[in-house]
């Protein structure tokens, strides 16, 4: 019995262990795809704030160009205003190409919200693959609790078959050993009856024994008795007869 128990805490232990292994092994690749996905979400929102970033000082660096032109104005007039004609004229070029690229950027507002929207799905995504895992874990707990409940209940039975079985076999061995002190009363009952019959018999016989001699010894002596007369009569003189 104590290796049985033995043996059932070692299972118990192991099964303990693999459902534990189970569920780490989920926990971990649960906060690998969290991670995975923080580090994404991390990463776009630093590009964007980049991007921000950019634009703000190109808006800035373009007023600055005209003030430096201003300041260089009262030198050299002639030919500064050919270079301030020509740097306006750059300018103006500057700043037609930047309305165009901020045009063309605004509608990047859209593509940075839908990214962000992509990034929201994909973290509602990975929070339901969280939660499905979760329960996943939870059916897995769930199974190796049932899975104890059966073991339990199969181990309850099995005892009960046993206890059974055993007050099956003690009833049986006791109604074996009443039927055997019956047999062996029934013998000593016979055994003592043949026992007084033969005394009995013996007590007989030893009476017809004694009748016997008994017998034999009258027997004996009354024929004794008539031989002994028919000797005497031998013996006598025999007497004539008168005539």
């Amino acid at each position: 019995m104590a290796s049985t128990t033995k043996k059932k805490s070692a299972k118990k232990k192991v099964a303990k262990r693999k459902v534990t292994a189970k569920t780490k092994a989920v926990k971990k690749k649960v906060t690998k795809k969290k991670t995975a996905v923080k580090k994404k979400v991390a990463a776009k929102k630093a590009a964007v704030k980049k991007k921000a970033v950019k634009k703000k000082v190109v808006k800035k660096k373009a007023p600055a160009k005209k003030k430096v032109v201003k300041k260089k104005a009262p030198a050299k007039k002639k030919v500064v205003k050919k270079k301030a004609a020509v740097k306006k004229k750059v300018v103006k070029k500057k700043a037609a190409v930047k309305k165009k690229v901020v045009k063309k950027a605004a509608p990047s507002k859209t593509a940075v919200a839908k990214k962000k929207a992509a990034a929201k799905k994909k973290a509602v995504a990975t929070k339901k693959r969280v939660a499905a895992a979760k329960k996943k874990a939870a059916a897995v707990k769930k199974k190796a609790v049932a899975a104890k409940r059966k073991a339990l209940a199969a181990k309850k039975k099995a005892a009960a078959e046993r206890k059974a079985k055993a007050r099956e076999n003690a009833a049986v061995a006791k109604q074996k050993l009443r039927d055997r002190v019956v047999a062996a009363a029934s013998a000593v009952a016979e055994a003592k009856a043949e026992v007084a019959t033969t005394r009995k018999r013996q007590d007989l016989l030893i009476k017809m024994a004694e009748k016997k001699e008994a017998a034999v010894a009258r027997f004996v002596e009354s024929w004794s008795r008539k031989e002994m007369a028919k000797i005497d009569k031998a013996l006598k003189p025999k007497r004539r007869k008168r005539r």
